[in-house]
């Protein structure tokens, strides 16, 4: 993304369901191309640089009727939407079946329109790419077999890890389901070969074309296709057809043409099992934190803690989540006062912050994914009051464009723990600076945070605003007394203060 922030926020959108309310609402059939103005507009309002349309690619006749007869699918519609019929299961938008706009959505121009209609509300577009596998009817699996983790029809494979493809050969072939290793495969899908140099550059091709249609893409599960990952993945494929491992990465290779014709194209790898620097060091602009999520979630705050003072550089290239398309619901997985101070924590912390259709109106239902429609829920006034008022303070230059800093706290007095569940972070330019400081516990916590040497350089008196506080209180301090001691803080069960303070006195 030209130009971006150094800590953008993008906000996911479930395409197809989201499309379908919405035209539901306004009682006539849109496309993206004829999604009003205003509705863009209100996301930029949010603070928002990017909107990552999920769901978009062609689907798969196939995948849907898969998706319609899977036992453990058909229990998850039950539960998310109780009165589910067949035509609400509309596939799996990561069983792709082509690079090319669902026409659900709309016609061949439709992506351009909303490309358009995005930056004229100063937005840019993120889509998905599947690279680890594709639908079972995409026209490689009958053209070039061989893209693909394959064996004779006869082959080791069994039924329950494959299926039978005709190709256009005239031969009969077994394709292995897509994969990921700790899970049962996926069976509306077939595994592509990451390590065949066809394969690649096949997905060159498809990259090349895709990029002009957006200004960045979420890779989805980008780590299977690593060498060692593919090699551990595959490696009784691998053994008995005399597979040989490349020299160079997957990634290396097909993100080449991309760099070197687009340097500004965002890539942003769903990325887990401690893989993401290696995919930072290959290319990609962004990587999920999927340790930062799972600690906010237990409350492990030390961890937290340590993890995000570690990253150095690598803090402004980790995507932040609280909830996404594949985990709880937000408002299911932080119950009561912790929602508030992870919603603190996560909005305030260097990196890209994504954030997830529905959750800053608190829906509490997770849907799955191959459907098209969603359950109605009454939104929660509360949480989507909050989620404004939030949002539009960490919309400002200071918290997209400074230098976010995890600050070092320490015990306010000899023997006391509680400071070990509180976060402090600061963000400082020429004329404003900023202290988020969350206690994500339930119990009261002291801590004094201590700021780097330096930070407070030519300023005097600091007037603190706590712009989230109902009373808008107000701290006055002393520089002398924050270079030497740092900021005493107190919050009570899964309080937060978020302090800012402009050089001269008064609110920024």
């Amino acid at each position: 993304m030209e130009n971006r922030p150094l800590n953008p926020q993008v906000y996911e959108i479930n395409t197809r369901v989201w499309l379908n309310t919405l035209s539901a609402a306004l009682e006539r059939r849109l496309t993206l191309g004829a999604v009003p103005q205003d509705i863009w507009e209100h996301y930029k309002e949010l603070g928002m640089d990017a909107v990552w349309l999920m769901g978009v690619w062609l689907p798969s006749a196939a995948g849907v009727q898969i998706a319609r007869n899977h036992p453990d699918l058909l229990r998850a519609y039950g539960q998310a939407l109780p009165d589910f019929v067949p035509d609400d299961v509309i596939g799996s938008p990561y069983s792709v079946a082509g690079y090319e706009l669902n026409p659900a959505l709309g016609g061949p121009d439709d992506l351009a329109r909303v490309r358009e209609n995005l930056r004229r509300a100063g937005l840019k577009l993120i889509l998905d790419f599947v690279p680890n596998h594709t639908a079972q009817d995409h026209p490689w699996v009958r053209e070039f077999p061989r893209y693909y983790v394959w064996d004779d029809a006869d082959s080791m494979f069994g039924h329950a890890d494959s299926f039978e493809a005709d190709t256009a050969a005239g031969k009969k072939v077994r394709i292995a389901f897509g994969r990921d290793p700790y899970f049962a495969p996926w069976t509306d899908t077939a595994q592509m070969c990451a390590i065949c140099s066809e394969t690649r550059e096949a997905v060159s091709r498809d990259l090349v074309r895709i990029v002009d249609w957006c200004d960045g893409l979420r890779c989805d599960m980008a780590m299977l296709t690593l060498n060692s990952v593919f090699g551990r993945t595959w490696k009784a494929w691998i053994d008995r057809r005399g597979v040989v491992l490349p020299p160079t990465e997957y990634w290396a290779e097909v993100m080449t043409a991309v760099k070197a014709s687009h340097p500004e194209f965002v890539f942003m790898a769903e990325a887990y099992w401690g893989t993401e620097p290696e995919l930072l060091n290959l290319g990609f602009d962004y990587v999920y934190d999927k340790e930062g999520y799972d600690q906010l979630r237990c409350l492990d705050m030390s961890a937290l803690k340590r993890d995000l003072l570690a990253e150095g550089d690598r803090k402004t290239h980790k995507i932040r989540f609280l909830e996404n398309h594949d985990e709880d619901r937000m408002a299911s997985a932080f119950r009561g006062g912790s929602f508030f101070s992870a919603a603190v924590i996560h909005a305030t912390l260097p990196g890209l912050r994504l954030f997830h259709h529905g959750q800053l109106e608190g829906r509490v239902i997770k849907l799955p994914v191959q459907l098209g429609r969603e359950p109605e829920e009454p939104l929660d006034e509360e949480i989507e009051s909050f989620y404004d008022r939030l949002l539009r303070e960490t919309a400002a230059p200071l918290f997209k464009d400074a230098d976010g800093r995890v600050l070092d706290v320490e015990p306010s007095f000899e023997g006391d723990a509680s400071y070990a569940s509180l976060i402090a972070v600061a963000y400082l330019n020429e004329s404003e600076a900023a202290v988020a400081a969350v206690n994500h516990s339930d119990r009261t916590a002291s801590c004094y945070a201590r700021f780097p040497a330096g930070f407070w350089d030519g300023w005097e008196d600091i007037v603190f605003h706590d712009v989230m506080s109902e009373e808008k209180t107000v701290y006055a301090r002393k520089r002398e007394a924050l270079e030497k001691e740092g900021l005493y803080i107190k919050l009570g069960s899964f309080g937060y203060h978020l302090l800012r303070a402009a050089r001269k006195e008064g609110r920024p």
